[in-house]
């Protein structure tokens, strides 16, 4: 669970998705029975299966809009990660 919190802040979307998805793999081990590796094809999936679903009430043009910003935000954070793993860097903004 993310750090304490002030009783008026919500918790980090991020960090409790990030929690069930591990926790999901350590409970339900790939079909390789690694217990300790995570299917990144079943988390896109699913990512794609939870956008589609929010968004499918939503006109094509805002579906679009939100597709292409879920996809730059991807790269956006992915440019992030790498610089930080280059620098060698302890913590992470997309982590907390």
């Amino acid at each position: 669970m993310p750090e304490a919190q002030h009783p008026e802040e919500r918790p980090c979307l991020h960090c409790m998705m990030v929690e069930l998805i591990e926790d999901f793999f350590a409970e339900n081990p790939a079909m390789s029975g690694e217990s300790d590796k995570i299917d990144t094809d079943e988390v896109v999936t699913a990512l794609a299966k939870t956008v589609a679903d929010l968004t499918c009430s939503q006109n094509g043009t805002v579906r679009q809009q939100i597709i292409e910003t879920l996809m730059h935000e991807i790269m956006e954070y992915d440019a992030e990660l790498r610089r930080e793993d280059a620098s060698g860097a302890v913590t992470s903004v997309a982590r907390h």
